[in-house]
């Protein structure tokens, strides 16, 4: 009788671990014997139908269907602009199917929106029966600063198991984005309003460190997050160098300054150069200009010729970054600011520019350019002077005094400070027959130098809005790392 017992509960368990089996098979199962069982698994989108779509989308790529995954693949104009797709999903084996998990992923700009409606996890879908469910893809209506156009990806990928009674708690399917960079910088960060910081005075853990916001003197008056003070979470590795992020732009692409090609800065710029090779008309304190003698300020400050710090950038760009990373790089723009302080800004007039007011003279740096014709972007751009050839400029001095930088106060700790000498963008004045630009001085932060005379190039690029990471949280060692 023992003996029995021990037998039924051997065949018991082999019955067990065939059932077990069994649910598990995605494919034809043939059991041989006396008898045959014979039972197919197919589960696959059949179909991928748009319902909809606004005269704004571009459609890059046909949607790709294989088993129950589906990517798609299109571009949005303009706020409003959307398309949707109806995917139908077929139950063709002779098994219930239950979806055990959605995992959709998108890529592309923040401001446009994926939304997958008529499904759940947890829906079944029962032998040779058919199902279908939307996907939605549109360009935020609330969204008031349009970014750049860019091209963006939905992939969606149906988990579908066999259902065989098992607790599977329903939910809706959730969206997942890879990190981008500027989330990473809002994340890892706690950015503080900076209405309490002195610019009279350099920054300190008491006068400003970390990041901080303002919406004061941007650019429409947008908001602008920009580092100050001695951070050591700001460094990004691209296209083989290391950078250090100045801010997040109005429009939401990044800007870097050029760090080297080690984090710790050690050689941080590309060289030494004289801003421009003359200095005695008040047409070279731009990094581009026009006639010298001339008698209108127009013509002055045309931008038809190259400064000489600019044709050093555009050949760095040229060696470093235009074959494989042109299309990471953002057209925020670069501004030398032009507009007047004092005087005509004509011939050998004495005039001082609008940078040495605010800098020298009121401390109240601004982000905001305020002439269109000294705001360098290329000749793709919606806005500037559109006469740059590559998206490749300086820092400014506002920016240098934003980061904790003031005239004629030593500063050793801020993250500007590599013990070099280095151009701004900004003019500062003409006087005394010569052409003066804005430097940062190592130990002594801004000053004004005379073009001619040798400083060093540390070039600034803008990243776009939507640039991915693969890792990191911005500190030596685990810089923010771009995805390539």
């Amino acid at each position: 009788m023992r003996e029995k017992k021990i037998i039924i509960g051997v065949m018991c368990s082999l019955i067990c671990i065939m059932a077990i089996a069994f649910a598990a098979f995605s494919t034809t199962l043939n059991i041989n014997g006396t008898s045959s069982i014979e039972s197919n698994w197919k589960v696959v989108f059949t179909n991928i139908q748009e319902l909809s779509k606004t005269n704004g989308v571009t459609i890059n790529n046909v949607p790709t269907a294989s088993g129950t995954t589906a990517t798609f693949d299109v571009s949005l104009e303009s706020p409003g602009d959307a398309i949707e797709y109806q995917i139908t999903v077929e139950n063709q084996g002779t098994l219930d199917a239950i979806i055990e998990d959605i995992e959709a992923s998108e890529t592309g700009s923040d401001a446009i929106k994926f939304e997958i409606s008529n499904i759940r996890i947890g829906d079944i879908l029962l032998k040779q029966e058919s199902m279908t469910f939307n996907i939605k893809i549109s360009y935020d209506e609330s969204i008031t600063s349009q970014p750049e156009k860019t091209n963006n990806k939905l992939t969606v990928d149906i988990d579908y198991a066999q259902n065989v009674g098992q607790e599977i708690t329903p939910s809706d399917p959730e969206i997942q984005r890879p990190p981008t960079l500027v989330n990473a910088i809002l994340s890892n960060n706690a950015p503080q309003s900076d209405a309490s910081i002195d610019f009279s005075q350099i920054s300190s853990a008491t006068n400003g460190q970390g990041l901080y916001y303002t919406s004061t003197n941007t650019e429409d008056n947008k908001t602008t997050y920009y580092f100050r003070g001695a951070v050591e979470n700001n460094y990004v590795s691209f296209a083989g160098f290391y950078w250090r992020i100045i801010r997040i732009n109005e429009d939401g692409s990044v800007r870097l300054i050029y760090q080297g090609t080690t984090p710790t800065g050690s050689a941080s710029t590309i060289g030494s150069s004289n801003f421009n090779t003359n200095w005695d008309d008040n047409a070279y304190v731009g990094y581009m200009y026009g006639e010298t003698g001339s008698s209108s300020y127009s013509t002055t400050h045309a931008n038809t010729n190259d400064s000489r710090i600019k044709t050093v950038l555009d050949t760095w760009y040229e060696e470093n970054l235009l074959e494989n990373y042109a299309t990471y790089l953002a057209d925020a723009g670069f501004c030398g600011d032009r507009s007047l302080s004092s005087g005509t800004g004509i011939a050998e007039t004495t005039t001082y520019y609008g940078a040495y007011n605010r800098l020298y003279n009121n401390k109240t740096p601004q982000f905001a350019c305020p002439q269109s014709n000294d705001l360098y972007t290329t000749s793709s751009s919606n806005k500037g002077n559109k006469a740059l050839e590559y998206p490749i400029g300086l820092i400014t001095a506002d920016e240098v005094a934003y980061a904790g930088g003031v005239i004629n106060k030593s500063n050793d700790s801020y993250y500007l400070n590599t013990g070099d000498y280095y151009w701004t963008m900004s003019p500062g004045y003409f006087a005394g027959l010569s052409a003066y630009e804005w430097y940062v001085v190592s130990g002594e932060n801004l000053y004004n130098n005379v073009v001619r005379f040798g400083s060093k190039a540390r070039p600034v690029i803008n990243l776009k809005s939507g640039i991915e990471i693969t890792g990191g949280d911005g500190t030596i060692g685990n810089e923010y790392i771009i995805t390539e």
